[in-house]
């Protein structure tokens, strides 16, 4: 990393590395005058993302984090047609994200220890953030979940509590003992809209009153849509507006208050 920051070609640094390298690696690239891309989570706890935010608030270059979500095809649509009541008001919706254990680290990254923070902080957070992202932070959260022997939690559903708004949930896992799939469903006054990656191209049906339920091909994902972005921000020198460095600390804030519910029982404000 060293080399990297000292040399002058290099404008972006994209972390990729383990969650709890993030909030040294991101620091120390802000302050060499870097624009940071830098995986979700941000930082294995909201303090630490603080600590990254307060160096970023003065720095020469940005801090974006990878919430590749708000890019995917299929789900990016809706944040506009919910604020715009394309449908007609939504009423509910839900959102699933499971997937096996991810195994495939030769280190035991994600299997070994519990510093990364289980499905929770590394695979559902994408769900809380896409929820924070079209409804809007919510005002309180009750979890339920499971979790490994003194451990991270791997298993949690969510109500996220919206005062006058939808009834909003979410569930994640690393239960699954093959495979991963991704899905959700608004129910809107004038249309029920269904997301679900099995249905491969046709993973996106909408089926609105009067009409018959129809497919929206949808292709690509939002890796490449996210990398495309903040290189694109570099380049301009603008600081990216999609997804910023707040949001992705109020993600982690949302996903503490999910895990201490879950440990606790109880609802919990934020």
């Amino acid at each position: 990393l060293e080399e990297v920051l000292a040399d002058p070609d290099i404008d972006l640094v994209d972390l990729c590395t383990p969650t709890p390298m993030h909030a040294e690696q991101a620091v120390a690239a802000l302050k060499s005058g870097k624009h940071v891309f830098c995986e979700k989570p941000m930082a294995r706890t909201s303090q630490e993302a603080r600590q990254i935010l307060e160096v970023a608030q003065s720095a020469r270059g940005f801090l974006m984090p990878a919430m590749c979500m708000r890019f995917w095809p299929g789900w990016n649509w809706l944040k506009e047609m919910v604020a715009q009541k394309t449908y007609g008001a939504v009423r509910a919706a839900r959102f699933r994200r499971v997937s096996e254990m991810p195994t495939w680290s030769k280190q035991g990254t994600y299997t070994a220890g519990s510093d990364l923070g289980g499905a929770l902080f590394d695979l559902h957070i994408h769900d809380t953030d896409f929820i924070q992202f079209v409804f809007g932070r919510p005002a309180s959260v009750y979890a339920t979940g499971s979790y490994r022997p003194n451990g991270p939690v791997d298993h949690v559903v969510t109500q996220y509590h919206y005062p006058d708004g939808p009834v909003v949930h979410a569930e994640g896992n690393w239960l699954l003992k093959k495979g991963f799939n991704m899905a959700y469903t608004l129910y809107c006054e004038g249309a029920t809209i269904d997301y679900d990656l099995a249905r491969g191209e046709n993973a996106l049906q909408i089926a609105a009153e009067g009409k018959e339920p129809r497919f929206i091909p949808v292709a690509g994902d939002g890796y490449n849509e996210e990398v495309a972005y903040v290189i694109e921000c570099a380049l301009q020198g603008k600081r990216p507006e999609i997804v910023t460095a707040q949001d992705g600390l109020s993600a982690l804030e949302i996903c503490e208050a999910e895990e201490k519910s879950i440990r606790t029982g109880a609802v919990v404000k934020l």
